[in-house]
């Protein structure tokens, strides 16, 4: 394989219409208002890249704000939009989806989640304004190494702690007796955070007799935190901190980031994994220390995931290395890096079975019942509405009248945990084709563009290597979660799907000189 060295940062942009760069009237000015334009809509896409891992509606606020810029500069320069693949595909599964909206028995519900079908505008913005090499490197390179941030937030919480935790906690205890548990992680009291038990005592020492006292806290395996009210009698003689209530420093359940629930902590972690994985087998003329960042990148989010106890995107991460290793690597390198593979995911097993006390697939596992009964009362609903499905976000409010057994079981309203199946359910067979036949000819894109790459752009075939590995992962994790329908997933989903445009667009003009990339 050709190393990381690259002929595309010096081609010129063939993408920009010059034909209003004659000053005529106000020319001149619309030229300075196209080149700032061009200047901020970047650098929106790259602010895009790095909230990504962080934040859901700071991301999705870049990305709005470059495409309303790109629209802005489209009038502005007289131009037309480039071309996009994928378009027919991607427009059908729109339309389709719209269909089932209009034809919701309760629309208001359904049209809400339609700005999560319209997050393929993000792909859009990504595509039509990165048009150089360079470019697409620095918003690879800053979506990784901001991702990897959050395995350091990650760090944090399981050193520092995020509270204090009751290692002990007897039944007799006012605080048992309040509702309180072992192994719950007290936060906060009185709305001010404590992280530490010494944190948690010296507020409580603060205390007056009689008032009241609100603190803040996690059960044992809670998602959110619940906030219970107390006298103040009720903490000062519970004889917190003594061998009785012994306190120890508290850490998240499973890790979940900023991202709010560890599954979509674990896919986020999955893709930025993939695309680690990839750049650390580009090989980089003179730049070793570059391999061995993007390695250390790589253990780190593999680390993280494991943090999150999600099987799924382990497993993803470990099929969607796999494809990218055999796109990239040949002879010994190849079969060193399969080693390295099968150990994360023989190590997946040993920790899963530690930490959660489940198989890989056990049926004895509550979420596996669970999945089952949805799965069971998805295809019944499938053959009951095959066209435009029941709409979305419909079965929350119809599940007693659709008898779907998961909810009524276990007290609880989710979805159907597979993309496919939710995607055939709530809008019907004709746009689970329509998203089919996207995946389909997304992949044969993508393994046309690595094999036109591969011989002389190491680099750009390893970010599409990545980008490659990144929907094996996700498609295959969609068996078994919605990940389509999280906010963030889909959103890296796209920007992917943006880089692999551009990169498409730029490999295919004529090469002049040379340019370096990382």
């Amino acid at each position: 394989m050709p190393v990381a060295d690259s002929t595309l940062d010096a081609t010129p942009d063939p993408y920009v219409n010059h034909s209003f760069e004659t000053p005529r009237g106000g020319g001149s000015m619309r030229i300075v208002l196209v080149a700032w334009l061009d200047k901020a809509i970047y650098a929106f896409l790259a602010l895009f890249a790095i909230l990504l891992p962080h934040s859901i509606k700071g991301a999705e606020r870049a990305w709005k704000a470059a495409f309303l810029l790109w629209l802005i500069k489209l009038i502005a320069s007289r131009t037309r939009p480039l071309k996009q693949a994928l378009t027919a595909p991607l427009l059908a599964y729109v339309v389709l989806s719209g269909i089932s909206t209009a034809l919701s028995p309760d629309p208001y519900l359904s049209w809400d989640r339609m700005k999560y079908v319209g997050l393929f505008l993000a792909g859009i913005a990504v595509a039509q304004n990165l048009r150089r090499m360079a470019q697409v490197r620095v918003v690879v390179v800053l979506f990784v190494l901001s991702a990897c941030t959050t395995v350091l937030f990650t760090v944090w919480q399981y050193t520092y702690g995020i509270g204090a935790r009751f290692e002990t906690l007897p039944a007799t205890s006012p605080l048992f007796e309040a509702g309180m548990r072992p192994k719950d992680v007290v936060t906060a009291v009185n709305g001010h955070s404590v992280r530490t038990p010494d944190q948690f005592l010296a507020a409580i020492r603060q205390l007056s007799g009689g008032a009241k006292v609100e603190l803040r806290y996690f059960a044992a395996t809670a998602l959110w935190p619940t906030t219970i009210e107390l006298p103040s009698q009720v903490l000062l003689q519970s004889r917190l901190g003594s061998s009785e209530v012994r306190l120890g420093r508290g850490h998240p359940w499973r890790a979940r980031g900023t991202l709010g629930h560890w599954v979509v902590f674990a896919e986020m972690l999955m893709q930025a994994g993939c695309m680690g994985w990839a750049l650390m087998l580009a090989r980089y003329r003179d730049r070793k220390w570059l391999a061995a960042l993007y390695t250390i990148a790589f253990a780190g989010l593999t680390w993280a995931i494991f943090m999150t106890e999600t099987r799924a995107a382990i497993a993803g991460l470990a099929i969607g290395c796999l494809v990218s290793l055999f796109a990239l690597e040949r002879g010994a390198l190849r079969w060193l890096a399969v080693g390295v593979l099968v150990v994360i995911v023989a190590g997946a097993t040993v920790w899963i079975q530690r930490s959660r006390g489940v198989q890989w697939v056990d049926r004895s596992d509550i979420s596996v019942h669970f999945r089952a009964l949805m799965w069971e009362d998805g295809l019944r609903l499938i053959r009951q509405h095959p066209w435009f499905g029941v709409g979305m976000e419909t079965v929350r409010v119809h599940w007693l009248e659709w008898n779907i057994r998961g909810f009524i079981e276990y007290h609880v309203q989710s979805h159907f945990h597979s993309t496919y199946l939710q995607l055939a359910v709530e809008r019907g067979v004709p746009t689970l084709l329509a998203w089919l036949w996207f995946s389909v000819a997304y992949v044969i894109l993508l393994v046309r563009l690595i094999k036109r790459l591969r011989p002389r752009e190491a680099l750009a075939t390893a970010i599409v290597s990545g980008v490659l590995a990144g929907f094996v992962a996700f498609s295959s994790t969609g068996l078994l979660h919605y990940n389509l329908g999280e906010e963030p997933l889909a959103m890296i989903l796209y920007f992917f799907y943006g880089l692999t445009v551009a990169i498409d667009r730029i490999s295919a003009t004529p090469e002049v000189g040379g340019g370096g990339l990382l």
